[in-house]
């Protein structure tokens, strides 16, 4: 699979699906299903940083502080059912996420996404 990491974004792709279930069931889509996905790098840096501060008698002095902003690309999307054809238990459905909007956030900010982000 080749995947274009540029800017964080959408990315879609067309295939049958084949997995095999914890009991060793092996499954496949009926059809070529979209699955998506959120790809891509979103802007991040870590390093040292001086600002101004003011000391005794209002002279300039430079303070040093640690600076980090992480970016991560993640998304939005909904639970999809998806029929697929097992060995043994036959026709079934398995949800999948499909994403349908991707964009870069504070790294920091995926513990706190509210239900539905990644």
């Amino acid at each position: 699979m080749s995947v274009d990491v540029t800017v964080c974004h959408l990315h879609k792709e067309s295939s049958l699906l084949s997995f095999n279930t914890s009991d060793g069931d092996r499954c496949w889509s009926i059809t070529n299903i979209t699955i998506s996905s959120c790809v891509g790098v979103c802007e991040s840096h870590d390093g040292l940083r001086l600002r101004p501060v003011t000391g005794a008698a209002f002279r300039l002095k430079l303070s040093a502080y640690h600076e980090q902003d992480c970016g991560c690309c993640t998304g939005v999307g909904d639970w999809v059912q998806q029929p697929v054809l097992c060995d043994r238990a036959g026709t079934t459905t398995v949800e999948l996420y499909k994403y349908t909007d991707c964009a870069c956030v504070t790294c920091e900010a995926i513990e706190s996404l509210p239900a539905g982000y990644t």
